[in-house]
């Protein structure tokens, strides 16, 4: 369908039918959660939610991806918003929400295949290709498909490690005022896993706590 045809319904087919919600939400904007998601087109965060406008502040990047606060100062984009979420919008929670056949992740995985023909996802996945190292080290004996799963799922729930280390997002989680999680979305089955965030993270394998540095069990 054209785009000029496209725009033309919503005027008449979505905004006129719902014409005082459109205008309730002129003034400003009160979303109770940070959805972090991938760019990819097949998460579609307001049919998950069944949310509406104006109920869900959204950032979207390859793979999902929250850099640390250390290297923030080169990420401004994805930090910036996350701050504004946090501190201004005061969201109550935050989600970060990883998928099934990940593009991104499977860039994590075989870094060496973009790296000349994607050079600015090579380096933007960068932050998380310890991840993948993890998964190589604790499950040698995994397949590729399986090993592709595991990645998606701690890749998004090592984001909430990265949330942690800034000030502003620690302070409200430690009070309480804040909740963070990782889901995991399949996109074929339909199926969501949810993994909270209690002060450490889960390994979606063993239950254990996941640690990068540590390819052992922690209990």
């Amino acid at each position: 369908m054209p785009l000029k045809k496209i725009i033309k319904d919503f005027k008449e087919l979505e905004y006129e039918v719902n014409k005082d919600f459109y205008i309730g939400l002129k003034d400003g904007q009160e979303p109770h959660i940070l959805f972090i998601g991938c760019s990819d087109s097949r998460v579609n965060a307001e049919a998950l939610f069944r949310a509406k406008a104006g109920e869900l502040f959204q950032i979207r990047n390859i793979a999902n991806i929250v850099p640390r606060k250390e290297i923030a100062d080169t990420n401004y984009s994805v930090v910036s918003a996350i701050e504004y979420a946090v501190n201004v919008l005061n969201v109550k929670s935050i989600i970060v929400c990883g998928h099934s056949n990940c593009g991104g992740c499977s860039a994590i995985i075989h870094p060496e295949k973009s790296k000349d023909s994607l050079p600015y996802t090579g380096e933007w996945i960068k932050q998380s290709l310890a991840v993948s190292e993890h998964v190589n080290r604790k499950y040698p004996d995994m397949s590729e498909d399986e090993k592709l799963v595991m990645v998606e799922k701690l890749n998004a729930i090592q984001q909430l490690d990265n949330l942690m280390t800034y000030d502003f997002v620690r302070r409200k989680f430690e009070s309480g005022e804040l909740n963070l999680q990782a889901f995991y979305y399949d996109i074929g089955a339909g199926d969501i896993t949810v993994y909270d965030y209690k002060g450490t993270l889960p390994d979606p394998e063993c239950g254990c706590e996941f640690h990068l540095e540590n390819d052992e069990c922690v209990n």
